[in-house]
Protein backbone atom coordinates (compact mmCIF):
# COMPACT_ATOMS: atom_id res chain seq x y z
CA UNK A 1 0.00 0.00 0.00
CA UNK A 2 1.27 3.47 -0.84
CA UNK A 3 2.26 5.75 1.98
CA UNK A 4 0.77 9.04 3.09
CA UNK A 5 1.64 12.37 1.55
CA UNK A 6 4.27 13.07 4.20
CA UNK A 7 7.14 10.61 3.93
CA UNK A 8 10.54 10.49 5.57
CA UNK A 9 11.85 12.72 2.82
CA UNK A 10 9.11 15.26 3.34
CA UNK A 11 10.04 15.47 6.99
CA UNK A 12 13.71 15.85 6.18
CA UNK A 13 12.98 18.87 4.00
CA UNK A 14 10.67 20.42 6.57
CA UNK A 15 13.23 19.83 9.30
CA UNK A 16 15.79 21.81 7.30
CA UNK A 17 13.41 24.72 6.78
CA UNK A 18 12.39 24.82 10.46
CA UNK A 19 16.00 24.98 11.61
CA UNK A 20 16.92 27.65 9.07
CA UNK A 21 14.03 29.84 10.24
CA UNK A 22 14.97 29.24 13.86
CA UNK A 23 18.61 30.19 13.47
CA UNK A 24 17.89 33.14 11.19
CA UNK A 25 20.65 35.62 11.79
CA UNK A 26 23.08 32.90 12.95
CA UNK A 27 22.86 30.65 9.89
CA UNK A 28 23.40 33.50 7.43
CA UNK A 29 27.07 33.84 8.40
CA UNK A 30 29.75 31.81 10.09
CA UNK A 31 31.35 34.96 11.45
CA UNK A 32 30.67 36.38 14.87
CA UNK A 33 28.36 39.43 14.52
CA UNK A 34 30.25 42.71 14.92
CA UNK A 35 28.36 43.76 18.05
CA UNK A 36 29.61 40.63 19.85
CA UNK A 37 33.14 41.23 18.58
CA UNK A 38 32.98 44.73 20.03
CA UNK A 39 31.78 43.41 23.39
CA UNK A 40 34.67 40.93 23.49
CA UNK A 41 37.22 43.52 22.42
CA UNK A 42 36.04 45.95 25.12
CA UNK A 43 35.98 43.32 27.85
CA UNK A 44 38.70 40.71 27.53
CA UNK A 45 41.73 42.72 28.75
CA UNK A 46 39.96 43.91 31.90
CA UNK A 47 41.37 42.51 35.15
CA UNK A 48 38.32 40.31 35.69
CA UNK A 49 38.93 38.63 39.04
CA UNK A 50 36.11 37.56 41.38
CA UNK A 51 35.68 41.10 42.71
CA UNK A 52 37.43 44.10 41.20
CA UNK A 53 36.65 47.44 39.62
CA UNK A 54 37.41 45.93 36.21
CA UNK A 55 34.96 43.10 36.88
CA UNK A 56 32.34 45.73 37.71
CA UNK A 57 33.12 47.48 34.42
CA UNK A 58 32.72 44.20 32.52
CA UNK A 59 29.35 43.55 34.20
CA UNK A 60 28.25 47.09 33.31
CA UNK A 61 29.17 46.54 29.66
CA UNK A 62 27.20 43.29 29.54
CA UNK A 63 24.26 45.12 31.09
CA UNK A 64 24.38 47.87 28.47
CA UNK A 65 24.71 45.33 25.67
CA UNK A 66 21.73 43.26 26.85
CA UNK A 67 19.52 46.31 27.32
CA UNK A 68 20.35 47.56 23.82
CA UNK A 69 20.15 44.24 21.94
CA UNK A 70 17.87 41.81 23.79
CA UNK A 71 14.21 41.79 24.80
CA UNK A 72 14.31 40.61 28.42
CA UNK A 73 15.31 42.45 31.55
CA UNK A 74 18.61 42.77 33.39
CA UNK A 75 19.22 42.65 37.12
CA UNK A 76 22.58 43.20 38.82
CA UNK A 77 22.94 41.50 42.19
CA UNK A 78 25.42 42.65 44.84
CA UNK A 79 27.11 40.62 47.57
CA UNK A 80 28.90 42.42 50.37
CA UNK A 81 32.46 41.36 51.24
CA UNK A 82 32.64 39.28 54.38
CA UNK A 83 29.15 37.80 54.00
CA UNK A 84 29.16 34.01 54.19
CA UNK A 85 26.97 31.64 52.16
CA UNK A 86 27.48 27.95 52.80
CA UNK A 87 31.07 28.72 53.89
CA UNK A 88 31.78 30.76 50.78
CA UNK A 89 33.16 34.11 51.99
CA UNK A 90 32.53 37.04 49.67
CA UNK A 91 35.98 38.49 48.85
CA UNK A 92 36.88 42.13 49.25
CA UNK A 93 37.29 44.11 46.06
CA UNK A 94 40.90 43.88 44.87
CA UNK A 95 42.59 46.38 42.54
CA UNK A 96 46.20 46.80 41.47
CA UNK A 97 47.24 50.43 41.97
CA UNK A 98 50.91 50.23 41.05
CA UNK A 99 53.35 47.50 40.05
CA UNK A 100 56.81 47.11 38.63
CA UNK A 101 59.88 44.91 38.98
CA UNK A 102 63.29 46.59 38.62
CA UNK A 103 66.26 44.41 37.75
CA UNK A 104 69.89 44.69 38.89
CA UNK A 105 70.81 47.06 36.08
CA UNK A 106 67.83 49.34 36.65
CA UNK A 107 65.81 47.89 33.80
CA UNK A 108 62.04 47.33 34.17
CA UNK A 109 61.48 43.57 34.11
CA UNK A 110 57.69 43.72 34.45
CA UNK A 111 54.91 46.27 34.97
CA UNK A 112 51.14 46.30 35.22
CA UNK A 113 50.58 47.35 31.61
CA UNK A 114 52.22 44.15 30.33
CA UNK A 115 49.14 41.96 30.82
CA UNK A 116 46.31 41.59 33.37
CA UNK A 117 47.76 38.23 34.46
CA UNK A 118 51.18 39.61 35.44
CA UNK A 119 50.11 40.14 39.08
CA UNK A 120 48.45 36.98 40.33
CA UNK A 121 44.93 37.69 41.62
CA UNK A 122 44.59 38.65 45.26
CA UNK A 123 48.29 39.23 45.83
CA UNK A 124 49.03 41.56 48.73
CA UNK A 125 51.03 44.80 48.65
CA UNK A 126 54.78 44.33 48.80
CA UNK A 127 57.92 46.47 48.60
CA UNK A 128 60.86 44.11 48.78
CA UNK A 129 64.34 43.50 47.41
CA UNK A 130 65.22 39.90 46.56
CA UNK A 131 68.05 37.91 45.08
CA UNK A 132 67.39 36.36 41.68
CA UNK A 133 66.83 32.95 43.28
CA UNK A 134 64.37 34.36 45.84
CA UNK A 135 62.59 36.37 43.16
CA UNK A 136 62.12 33.35 40.86
CA UNK A 137 60.50 31.40 43.70
CA UNK A 138 57.61 33.90 43.56
CA UNK A 139 57.21 33.68 39.76
CA UNK A 140 54.69 31.43 37.99
CA UNK A 141 55.87 30.48 34.50
CA UNK A 142 55.48 27.76 31.86
CA UNK A 143 58.57 26.71 29.87
CA UNK A 144 56.28 24.84 27.49
CA UNK A 145 54.62 28.12 26.48
CA UNK A 146 57.66 30.41 26.81
CA UNK A 147 56.14 33.59 25.35
CA UNK A 148 53.01 33.72 27.46
CA UNK A 149 51.69 34.53 30.93
CA UNK A 150 50.05 31.66 32.86
CA UNK A 151 46.81 32.21 34.78
CA UNK A 152 47.41 31.44 38.48
CA UNK A 153 43.96 31.62 40.03
CA UNK A 154 44.19 29.66 43.29
CA UNK A 155 44.32 32.66 45.61
CA UNK A 156 40.93 33.85 44.35
CA UNK A 157 39.54 30.86 46.26
CA UNK A 158 41.80 31.57 49.26
CA UNK A 159 41.63 35.34 49.28
CA UNK A 160 42.10 35.44 53.05
CA UNK A 161 45.70 34.25 52.66
CA UNK A 162 48.17 37.14 52.61
CA UNK A 163 50.81 36.36 50.01
CA UNK A 164 51.86 37.36 46.52
CA UNK A 165 52.99 35.89 43.21
CA UNK A 166 53.81 37.13 39.75
CA UNK A 167 53.13 35.52 36.38
CA UNK A 168 55.83 35.98 33.74
CA UNK A 169 56.72 34.39 30.39
CA UNK A 170 59.60 31.94 30.58
CA UNK A 171 61.43 33.95 27.91
CA UNK A 172 61.39 36.95 30.27
CA UNK A 173 63.11 35.16 33.13
CA UNK A 174 65.31 32.51 31.52
CA UNK A 175 68.32 34.80 31.01
CA UNK A 176 67.88 37.22 33.92
CA UNK A 177 71.22 38.26 35.43
CA UNK A 178 72.17 37.57 39.02
CA UNK A 179 71.71 40.42 41.43
CA UNK A 180 69.01 42.24 43.35
CA UNK A 181 65.40 42.56 42.17
CA UNK A 182 63.13 45.25 43.53
CA UNK A 183 59.44 44.36 43.57
CA UNK A 184 57.00 47.19 44.20
CA UNK A 185 53.34 46.20 44.33
CA UNK A 186 50.57 48.37 45.72
CA UNK A 187 47.09 46.85 45.79
CA UNK A 188 43.88 48.20 47.27
CA UNK A 189 41.21 46.23 49.12
CA UNK A 190 37.78 47.84 49.48
CA UNK A 191 34.34 46.80 50.68
CA UNK A 192 32.66 47.27 47.31
CA UNK A 193 30.38 44.34 46.43
CA UNK A 194 30.92 41.28 44.28
CA UNK A 195 28.49 41.48 41.34
CA UNK A 196 26.34 38.91 39.55
CA UNK A 197 24.75 39.73 36.17
CA UNK A 198 21.34 38.22 35.49
CA UNK A 199 19.33 38.34 32.27
CA UNK A 200 15.72 37.17 32.54
CA UNK A 201 13.45 36.19 29.66
CA UNK A 202 9.94 35.37 30.89
CA UNK A 203 8.26 32.42 29.22
CA UNK A 204 4.71 31.13 29.15
CA UNK A 205 5.44 29.22 32.36
CA UNK A 206 7.70 29.83 35.34
CA UNK A 207 9.57 26.56 34.72
CA UNK A 208 13.10 27.90 34.49
CA UNK A 209 16.22 27.03 32.55
CA UNK A 210 19.48 28.52 33.81
CA UNK A 211 22.51 29.35 31.71
CA UNK A 212 25.72 30.13 33.56
CA UNK A 213 28.85 31.64 32.04
CA UNK A 214 31.92 32.65 34.01
CA UNK A 215 33.47 36.03 33.37
CA UNK A 216 36.37 36.01 35.81
CA UNK A 217 39.44 35.03 33.75
CA UNK A 218 41.55 38.20 33.19
CA UNK A 219 42.77 38.67 29.64
CA UNK A 220 41.35 35.34 28.36
CA UNK A 221 38.56 34.77 25.81
CA UNK A 222 37.88 31.16 24.87
CA UNK A 223 37.87 30.33 28.60
CA UNK A 224 35.25 31.53 29.12
CA UNK A 225 34.26 34.92 27.90
CA UNK A 226 33.21 32.88 24.86
CA UNK A 227 30.68 30.96 26.98
CA UNK A 228 29.18 34.23 28.24
CA UNK A 229 28.87 35.49 24.66
CA UNK A 230 27.29 32.17 23.59
CA UNK A 231 24.61 32.57 26.29
CA UNK A 232 23.60 35.96 24.90
CA UNK A 233 23.59 34.69 21.31
CA UNK A 234 21.40 31.72 22.23
CA UNK A 235 18.97 34.05 23.98
CA UNK A 236 18.87 36.43 21.01
CA UNK A 237 17.85 33.50 18.80
CA UNK A 238 15.34 32.00 21.25
CA UNK A 239 13.49 35.20 22.05
CA UNK A 240 12.38 35.68 18.46
CA UNK A 241 9.35 33.66 19.56
CA UNK A 242 7.49 33.39 22.84
CA UNK A 243 9.23 30.69 24.84
CA UNK A 244 7.57 28.00 26.94
CA UNK A 245 10.29 28.14 29.58
CA UNK A 246 11.56 31.12 31.52
CA UNK A 247 15.30 31.66 31.05
CA UNK A 248 17.76 33.12 33.54
CA UNK A 249 21.27 33.80 32.26
CA UNK A 250 23.87 34.27 34.97
CA UNK A 251 27.24 35.81 34.11
CA UNK A 252 29.38 35.68 37.20
CA UNK A 253 32.59 34.66 38.96
CA UNK A 254 33.12 30.94 38.41
CA UNK A 255 31.66 28.60 41.05
CA UNK A 256 31.63 31.12 43.93
CA UNK A 257 29.18 33.29 41.98
CA UNK A 258 26.72 30.50 41.19
CA UNK A 259 27.11 28.81 44.61
CA UNK A 260 26.47 32.05 46.50
CA UNK A 261 23.67 33.32 44.25
CA UNK A 262 21.77 30.02 44.47
CA UNK A 263 22.22 29.83 48.23
CA UNK A 264 20.98 33.40 48.62
CA UNK A 265 17.95 32.73 46.42
CA UNK A 266 16.82 29.21 47.25
CA UNK A 267 13.25 30.21 46.51
CA UNK A 268 14.25 29.78 42.86
CA UNK A 269 14.57 26.02 43.37
CA UNK A 270 10.78 25.61 43.21
CA UNK A 271 10.72 26.40 39.50
CA UNK A 272 14.23 25.33 38.45
CA UNK A 273 14.17 22.68 35.72
CA UNK A 274 17.60 22.57 34.10
CA UNK A 275 20.97 24.31 34.00
CA UNK A 276 23.25 24.71 30.99
CA UNK A 277 26.91 25.66 31.37
CA UNK A 278 28.78 26.55 28.14
CA UNK A 279 32.52 27.09 27.89
CA UNK A 280 35.48 27.00 25.49
CA UNK A 281 33.47 27.35 22.33
CA UNK A 282 36.04 27.80 19.60
CA UNK A 283 39.43 26.06 19.90
CA UNK A 284 40.34 23.23 17.48
CA UNK A 285 38.71 20.23 19.18
CA UNK A 286 35.47 18.24 18.98
CA UNK A 287 32.44 19.48 20.87
CA UNK A 288 32.32 17.87 24.31
CA UNK A 289 29.06 17.39 26.18
CA UNK A 290 28.82 16.17 29.76
CA UNK A 291 25.53 14.74 30.95
CA UNK A 292 23.83 15.77 34.15
CA UNK A 293 24.48 13.53 37.16
CA UNK A 294 21.25 11.60 36.59
CA UNK A 295 22.16 11.31 32.89
CA UNK A 296 18.49 11.31 31.86
CA UNK A 297 17.23 14.87 31.93
CA UNK A 298 15.26 16.18 28.97
CA UNK A 299 18.00 18.79 28.45
CA UNK A 300 20.52 15.94 28.22
CA UNK A 301 18.34 14.40 25.52
CA UNK A 302 17.89 17.67 23.64
CA UNK A 303 21.64 18.29 23.54
CA UNK A 304 22.35 14.71 22.46
CA UNK A 305 19.73 14.99 19.72
CA UNK A 306 21.16 18.28 18.45
CA UNK A 307 24.71 16.95 18.51
CA UNK A 308 23.73 13.82 16.57
CA UNK A 309 21.82 15.82 13.99
CA UNK A 310 24.05 18.86 13.57
CA UNK A 311 27.56 18.30 14.92
CA UNK A 312 30.16 16.56 12.77
CA UNK A 313 32.63 15.77 15.57
CA UNK A 314 31.53 15.42 19.17
CA UNK A 315 31.96 13.37 22.31
CA UNK A 316 29.45 12.72 25.09
CA UNK A 317 30.51 11.73 28.58
CA UNK A 318 29.43 11.46 32.17
CA UNK A 319 29.20 14.42 34.53
CA UNK A 320 32.55 16.27 34.44
CA UNK A 321 34.30 13.69 32.26
CA UNK A 322 35.39 16.72 30.25
CA UNK A 323 35.74 19.03 33.23
CA UNK A 324 35.99 22.31 31.38
CA UNK A 325 33.10 24.29 32.81
CA UNK A 326 32.62 24.52 36.59
CA UNK A 327 29.32 26.11 37.56
CA UNK A 328 27.44 22.86 36.97
CA UNK A 329 28.60 21.72 40.42
CA UNK A 330 26.61 24.54 42.02
CA UNK A 331 23.35 23.41 40.40
CA UNK A 332 23.67 19.61 40.35
CA UNK A 333 24.55 19.35 44.03
CA UNK A 334 23.31 18.25 47.45
CA UNK A 335 19.70 19.25 48.07
CA UNK A 336 19.36 21.20 44.80
CA UNK A 337 19.67 18.41 42.19
CA UNK A 338 19.02 20.74 39.27
CA UNK A 339 20.06 18.65 36.23
CA UNK A 340 23.06 20.51 34.83
CA UNK A 341 24.48 19.72 31.39
CA UNK A 342 27.66 21.22 30.01
CA UNK A 343 28.91 21.86 26.50
CA UNK A 344 32.44 22.85 25.58
CA UNK A 345 35.22 21.58 23.36
CA UNK A 346 37.64 19.01 24.70
CA UNK A 347 39.72 21.04 27.13
CA UNK A 348 42.77 18.77 26.99
CA UNK A 349 43.16 19.76 23.34
CA UNK A 350 43.21 23.49 24.11
CA UNK A 351 46.92 24.32 23.95
CA UNK A 352 46.27 27.89 25.16
CA UNK A 353 44.41 26.80 28.29
CA UNK A 354 44.93 29.32 31.11
CA UNK A 355 47.57 31.16 29.07
CA UNK A 356 47.67 34.72 27.74
CA UNK A 357 47.73 33.24 24.22
CA UNK A 358 43.96 32.74 24.69
CA UNK A 359 43.52 36.09 22.99
CA UNK A 360 41.93 38.07 20.17
CA UNK A 361 44.52 36.95 17.61
CA UNK A 362 43.26 33.39 17.94
CA UNK A 363 39.60 33.90 18.71
CA UNK A 364 38.96 36.19 15.76
CA UNK A 365 40.53 33.79 13.26
CA UNK A 366 38.00 32.62 10.67
CA UNK A 367 38.09 28.95 11.68
CA UNK A 368 37.72 29.84 15.38
CA UNK A 369 34.67 31.97 14.57
CA UNK A 370 33.21 29.12 12.52
CA UNK A 371 33.61 26.73 15.45
CA UNK A 372 32.10 29.26 17.86
CA UNK A 373 29.11 29.71 15.54
CA UNK A 374 28.70 25.94 15.24
CA UNK A 375 28.69 25.74 19.05
CA UNK A 376 25.97 28.39 19.28
CA UNK A 377 23.93 26.74 16.52
CA UNK A 378 23.95 23.30 18.17
CA UNK A 379 23.03 24.82 21.54
CA UNK A 380 20.21 26.85 20.01
CA UNK A 381 18.80 23.81 18.19
CA UNK A 382 18.85 21.85 21.46
CA UNK A 383 16.76 24.52 23.16
CA UNK A 384 14.43 24.63 20.16
CA UNK A 385 13.85 20.91 20.66
CA UNK A 386 13.25 21.41 24.37
CA UNK A 387 10.79 24.23 23.63
CA UNK A 388 8.98 22.20 20.95
CA UNK A 389 8.84 19.01 22.99
CA UNK A 390 5.33 17.81 23.86
CA UNK A 391 3.73 15.05 25.89
CA UNK A 392 1.66 12.80 23.60
CA UNK A 393 -1.60 11.65 25.19
CA UNK A 394 -3.49 9.11 23.06
CA UNK A 395 -7.24 9.63 22.62
CA UNK A 396 -7.83 6.18 21.12
CA UNK A 397 -7.52 2.54 22.12
CA UNK A 398 -6.57 -0.42 19.95
CA UNK A 399 -4.83 -0.65 16.60
CA UNK A 400 -5.88 2.19 14.22
CA UNK A 401 -5.97 1.70 10.46
CA UNK A 402 -3.44 4.40 9.56
CA UNK A 403 -4.01 3.95 5.81
CA UNK A 404 -7.69 4.94 6.11
CA UNK A 405 -8.18 8.06 3.94
CA UNK A 406 -9.92 9.76 6.85
CA UNK A 407 -6.63 9.96 8.73
CA UNK A 408 -3.98 9.09 6.06
CA UNK A 409 -1.15 8.48 8.53
CA UNK A 410 0.46 5.44 6.94
CA UNK A 411 4.13 5.81 6.06
CA UNK A 412 5.52 4.09 2.98
CA UNK A 413 6.44 0.49 3.76
CA UNK A 414 9.98 -0.76 3.36
CA UNK A 415 8.80 -4.37 3.35
CA UNK A 416 6.41 -5.49 0.60
CA UNK A 417 5.74 -9.23 0.35
CA UNK A 418 8.84 -9.75 2.50
CA UNK A 419 11.03 -8.09 -0.08
CA UNK A 420 12.94 -4.85 0.28
CA UNK A 421 11.19 -1.77 -1.05
CA UNK A 422 13.94 0.83 -1.33
CA UNK A 423 11.42 3.66 -1.69
CA UNK A 424 10.01 2.91 1.74
CA UNK A 425 13.30 2.90 3.62
CA UNK A 426 14.64 5.84 5.57
CA UNK A 427 17.87 6.29 7.48
CA UNK A 428 18.26 7.03 11.14
CA UNK A 429 20.82 9.45 12.63
CA UNK A 430 23.43 6.69 12.66
CA UNK A 431 22.96 6.02 8.95
CA UNK A 432 21.16 2.72 9.49
CA UNK A 433 18.20 1.83 7.28
CA UNK A 434 14.80 2.18 8.92
CA UNK A 435 11.65 0.46 7.71
CA UNK A 436 9.09 3.22 8.21
CA UNK A 437 6.38 0.62 8.82
CA UNK A 438 8.39 -0.54 11.82
CA UNK A 439 8.81 3.06 12.87
CA UNK A 440 5.00 3.44 12.88
CA UNK A 441 4.73 0.48 15.28
CA UNK A 442 7.53 1.93 17.41
CA UNK A 443 5.60 5.22 17.58
CA UNK A 444 2.33 3.48 18.56
CA UNK A 445 4.18 1.37 21.13
CA UNK A 446 5.60 4.52 22.71
CA UNK A 447 2.13 6.05 23.10
CA UNK A 448 1.30 3.44 25.73
CA UNK A 449 3.89 4.98 28.06
CA UNK A 450 2.39 7.68 30.32
CA UNK A 451 3.82 11.17 29.74
CA UNK A 452 5.92 10.05 26.77
CA UNK A 453 7.29 13.00 24.81
CA UNK A 454 8.27 13.58 21.21
CA UNK A 455 11.89 14.22 22.22
CA UNK A 456 12.11 10.85 23.98
CA UNK A 457 10.69 9.06 20.93
CA UNK A 458 13.15 10.85 18.63
CA UNK A 459 16.09 9.96 20.85
CA UNK A 460 15.07 6.31 21.30
CA UNK A 461 14.35 5.78 17.60
CA UNK A 462 17.44 7.77 16.52
CA UNK A 463 15.26 9.79 14.15
CA UNK A 464 15.32 13.56 13.52
CA UNK A 465 13.33 15.43 16.14
CA UNK A 466 11.23 17.40 13.66
CA UNK A 467 10.35 14.18 11.81
CA UNK A 468 8.90 12.75 15.02
CA UNK A 469 7.34 16.02 16.10
CA UNK A 470 5.52 16.58 12.82
CA UNK A 471 4.23 13.00 12.78
CA UNK A 472 2.79 13.61 16.26
CA UNK A 473 1.23 16.85 15.04
CA UNK A 474 -0.47 14.93 12.20
CA UNK A 475 -1.97 12.56 14.80
CA UNK A 476 -3.16 15.55 16.81
CA UNK A 477 -4.73 17.13 13.71
CA UNK A 478 -6.83 13.95 13.30
CA UNK A 479 -7.89 14.09 16.98
CA UNK A 480 -6.08 10.86 17.75
CA UNK A 481 -3.78 12.40 20.38
CA UNK A 482 -3.42 15.51 22.47
CA UNK A 483 -0.07 17.34 22.54
CA UNK A 484 0.45 18.80 25.99
CA UNK A 485 3.12 21.00 27.59
CA UNK A 486 5.91 19.09 29.32
CA UNK A 487 6.18 19.43 33.08
CA UNK A 488 8.67 16.66 33.91
CA UNK A 489 12.45 16.99 34.02
CA UNK A 490 13.59 13.37 33.66
CA UNK A 491 13.01 10.81 30.92
CA UNK A 492 11.35 7.44 31.26
CA UNK A 493 13.64 4.41 31.22
CA UNK A 494 12.22 2.64 28.17
CA UNK A 495 10.30 4.32 25.36
CA UNK A 496 9.26 1.27 23.31
CA UNK A 497 10.14 -2.39 22.86
CA UNK A 498 9.49 -2.59 19.09
CA UNK A 499 12.59 -3.42 17.06
CA UNK A 500 13.62 -0.98 14.33
CA UNK A 501 16.26 -3.25 12.82
CA UNK A 502 15.74 -4.01 9.12
CA UNK A 503 18.10 -7.00 8.93
CA UNK A 504 15.21 -9.41 8.23
CA UNK A 505 14.21 -7.64 5.02
CA UNK A 506 14.80 -9.68 1.88
CA UNK A 507 16.23 -8.15 -1.25
CA UNK A 508 14.29 -8.70 -4.50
Amino acid sequence: MEGANFSFFYFGYTHFVVIEKLLGWISMSEKLPQKYKDLIRNTYLLNRVHNSDDMAVAVSRFKTFAEENLCGRVEIHSYKPGEIYNHWIIPRRWNVIQFEVIGPNGQVIAEISDHPLVVCPYSCSIDIRLSKQEFLKKVITDPGRPQHYPFYFQRMYRHWEEDWNLSLPYNTIVDLPDGEYHVQLIVEFTDDPMLVFEYILDGKTDKTIYMAGHLDHPGLINDSLSGCIACLQIMEAMERNQTEYTYRVWILPEIIGSAVHLKANEWLLETANFAFCPNMTAHPAPLAMCLSKAENSLLDLALIQALKEKADEHVIGQFQKYADCGDEISFNTVGYDIPASTLSRIGEQFVDYHMSSDNLDNFFLEDWQQRHTAFVNVSTIAFHYLESNRVIKPLFRGNPCLSNPDIDLYLTAGNVNNKRNEAGLGSDLDGKEIDLRKYMEFFLDALSKPDITTLEIANASRMPFDFVNEYAQKFAAKNLVQLLPVSKRLCIEQVATTALDTANLLKP
